[in-house]
């Protein structure tokens, strides 16, 4: 609990407060606190669906799928519990860091509006992740192969992004390209609009994108939880 809420937080304030007094200007409005506690709270997405995937490969590890669904539950009742799990996390993550950033850093509060663009930002994203992470973990059969892929694409999907930092004329072609096509670029765009109350059809565009990425994520899920063959695996 410590990790997955407490981290967050506590970059807010470390590191909001540490690099707003290096970075003069950036973003529309100027403060680097204000490009990035957007930034953090997208991340909490990824943190929820680790956690998923992180379940189902331990239920398979330790032969509980099998116990559950023996159960009077199928497997579209699994996958919607992995999934509600991503959800939860993500959106207590969500409030803390909403918590910590508006009174302790002094950033604008969300208006209503601004409150449900958010909520339904992380909740299509933290599908889409959560869904990509799940089938990761349905398909893989070896430990050291789904810590190894999951590690790697957490920390791509977090660091070539724009959660830390803006896409500028100096950027590297090859980075720029990167972050473009990296999901989370778009989550953290539509959140920090929301913040600042700017929010216009890019937003729109974006949030059709993840609603896309979503349902293809969440399909794949099923698929691949479909497939999932019994036995040990380690």
């Amino acid at each position: 609990m410590l990790v997955v809420f407490g981290q967050p937080a506590f970059l807010v304030i470390i590191l909001g407060t540490m690099f707003g007094q290096l970075i003069s200007s950036v973003g529309p409005s100027g403060s680097y606190l204000a490009y990035f506690v957007p930034g953090m709270i997208a991340t909490t997405m990824i943190s929820g669906a680790v956690l998923a995937a992180r379940i189902l490969w331990l239920d398979r590890r330790f032969s509980m799928v099998e116990q559950i669904l023996s159960g009077p539950y199928e497997r579209l009742d699994y996958i919607g519990a992995l999934l509600i799990t991503t959800l939860l996390f993500a959106l207590v993550g969500v409030v803390i860091l909403v918590g910590v950033a508006l009174p302790l850093l002094g950033l604008r509060a969300l208006d209503a509006e601004g409150v449900l663009v958010v909520v339904g930002t992380v909740v299509l994203g933290a599908t889409f992740f959560g869904g990509a992470l799940i089938s990761l973990a349905a398909r893989t059969r070896s430990s050291t192969l789904f810590f190894t892929v999951q590690s790697l694409l957490q920390f791509f999907v977090i660091y070539v992004s724009t959660v830390y930092y803006p896409v500028t004329a100096r950027t590297p072609e090859a980075l720029r390209v990167a972050i473009y096509v990296n999901p989370l670029t778009y989550a953290a765009q539509i959140i920090r609009d929301a913040f600042l109350h700017t929010l216009g059809v890019m937003d729109v565009l974006a949030g059709l994108v993840l609603a896309l990425l979503a349902a293809v994520a969440f399909t794949s899920a099923v698929v691949f939880i479909g497939r999932i063959r019994y036995g040990p695996i380690g």
